[in-house]
């Protein structure tokens, strides 16, 4: 049984709702290291998974910051996967789309109701210069 999405009418939604509504990326997770041939050890390994859908959306949220006395935006890429998804922190994600390269820096899971298992909302950091034959 399909779990239904929510309507897509209110275009002025925000927070997880406004910005996850659709799975709108394809994901590999990256895990394990190797050496490369000078020795040094790096944290991207090769490709565990892929094709795996995920919603990924950067979110921003304004706070005030009482010592500058002004406005703050604060910017964050946010990522829902499916609860099967074998994903831990230490990972490394990267969308197929565009091929940026992202580090996990916290998981937690939406709470599901009830019958359907609770999918997993990841907080991600981008990573520049990463490929997958990059140190």
């Amino acid at each position: 049984m399909a779990r239904v999405r929510p309507s897509v009418t209110n275009s002025a939604a925000t927070g997880p709702d406004g910005v996850l509504r659709f799975q709108n990326r394809s994901i590999s997770v990256i895990r394990g290291g190797e050496t490369n041939p000078y020795g040094d050890q790096t944290n991207l390994g090769a490709p565990l998974y892929t094709g795996i859908p995920a919603a990924l959306a950067e979110t921003t949220q304004t706070s005030f910051d009482g010592a500058s006395q002004r406005q703050q935006i604060v910017r964050a890429i946010t990522c829902e996967v499916p609860h099967w998804a074998d994903i831990l922190t230490t990972d490394t994600i990267t969308d197929e789309a565009t091929g940026y390269t992202y580090m996990i820096e916290s998981m937690e899971e939406r709470p599901g109701p009830g019958y359907y298992p609770p999918t997993k909302i990841l907080t991600l950091r981008m990573r520049s210069g990463v490929t997958v034959t990059s140190d």
